[in-house]
């Protein structure tokens, strides 16, 4: 290990020390399995079970991992090689990121390197080098607050698709804050933890949109007294009928540039009332719009309606998740259960901060940022004391070096 990962290992070893709340378990702890990524050389030690959360903590504070993961799938031997397991259900989770989402504050802190030409690049990285179409890229990600509004959005977005398309119980639904950029919802229901990787496919498609066609939610063209009429779907109606309509409403408020709309389209829908626009059967009342257009907007709609999960989280029946209370390796944030009554006032940059005191570092790179109400930054090649919290969030950055 390099002196940075020795001084973030040391000090988890303290925060785990002085750990005495106890962790969030999740329901029947003892079946499930749990894994931990190690400092050093990344190793991950897993097929581990605990009947008691004492022994659980006894194992955390021996090994100081940098990440702690449990099972989502209930196993009879959680210890056993994967194959021999026993699976018996699954909890049907979902990981939404702001890694994976289209923020427009990545440019200001997020950059990238290919290992081969050594060519940079500011923003999220692409799949390929512009210069050399190496797929060997390094990223640096960062969290913003913008960023995590985002994926606050896009877990709301989905929390009412499973109240109401999928009548989840509420009660049944917990949501997680990651310690990093974004935020996990866990179902624990035994009919859903019942179904299979295609099912849960289907479901992750459903919340994400895929495959939606405007056509089979009724919006179609149709003769009537010798002229062509559109019809669809009205506001107000379940299921993707419904939010389509709803967000056809948000999209209109964009540039029409934006949603493959003409300029002389985009006047003749800015020209409507559109608080009355949608209180009457509206898909024929704008002239010049047809229907190749309203499945344009349909689209765009379902898109902005949709939440941006990460459907391999979702299928996945035998995923390792990070444990609530445990320390976020990439930030030495912690990652915590957030009441859904209070999801929209949660602060992730305060509530999750585990760390206090003062600490010297030398900050190579970091944009600005802001943590426990305070501002930092933007710094470059500058020895600096800081809080500890903000300290600890640039050395598991890379973005800083211990000093003395």
């Amino acid at each position: 290990m390099n002196p940075a990962e020795q001084l973030i290992r040391q000090k988890f070893l303290q925060y785990y020390l002085a750990h005495n709340k106890g962790f969030y378990l999740p329901p029947s702890p003892e079946e499930r399995e749990y894994g931990f990524l190690l400092f050093k050389e990344k190793f991950m030690v897993r097929h581990r079970a605990f009947r008691d959360p004492s022994l659980l903590l006894a194992a955390i504070r021996d090994l100081v991992p940098a990440h702690i993961y449990f099972s989502t799938a209930y196993y009879q031997q959680p210890t056993a090689p994967m194959d021999e397991k026993g699976w018996k259900r699954a909890d049907l989770v979902f990981d939404i990121d702001a890694d994976h989402l289209d923020t427009p504050c990545k440019p200001e802190h997020d950059t990238w390197k290919c290992k081969s030409c050594g060519i940079l690049g500011k923003g999220g990285a692409p799949k390929v080098c512009p210069k050399c179409k190496n797929d060997r890229l390094e990223e640096q990600t960062w969290l913003c607050a913008q960023c995590l509004q985002h994926a606050k959005e896009e877990t709301s977005k989905l929390l009412e698709i499973l109240y109401s398309d999928f009548g989840v119980d509420p009660s049944d639904t917990h949501v997680f804050f990651s310690g990093h950029r974004g935020y996990h919802v866990h179902v624990y229901s035994n009919d859903l933890g019942l179904v299979g990787e295609e099912e849960r496919r289907e479901i992750a498609n459903y919340v994400l949109g895929q495959g939606l066609e405007p056509e089979l939610h009724e919006l179609e063209e149709l003769k009537s007294g010798g002229t062509t009429v559109i019809e669809g779907p009205q506001i107000g109606q379940p299921g993707w009928r419904g939010r389509m309509v709803a967000g056809i409403y948000d999209v209109l408020g964009e540039e029409g540039e934006q949603v493959g709309l003409s300029a002389a389209q985009t006047r003749t829908l800015m020209a409507q009332d559109r608080d009355k626009l949608f209180g009457r059967p509206f898909w024929s009342s704008v002239k010049g719009i047809g229907l190749t257009t309203w499945k344009a907007l349909s689209s765009k709609a379902v898109e902005k309606r949709s939440a941006k999960i990460d459907s391999v989280v979702t299928t996945d029946v035998h995923r390792l998740i990070r444990l609530p209370g445990t320390l976020n390796g990439h930030t030495g944030l912690m990652a915590m259960k957030v009441q859904k009554e209070r999801f929209d006032e949660f602060d992730p940059f305060n509530e999750s901060l585990a760390f206090y005191g003062n600490m010297k570092v030398r900050v190579k790179d970091s944009p600005q940022f802001e943590l426990g109400h305070r501002q930092f930054g933007p710094y470059q090649n500058e020895e600096i004391e800081l809080p500890s919290y903000a300290a600890m969030l640039l050395l598991c950055k890379r973005r800083a070096e211990p000093l003395g």
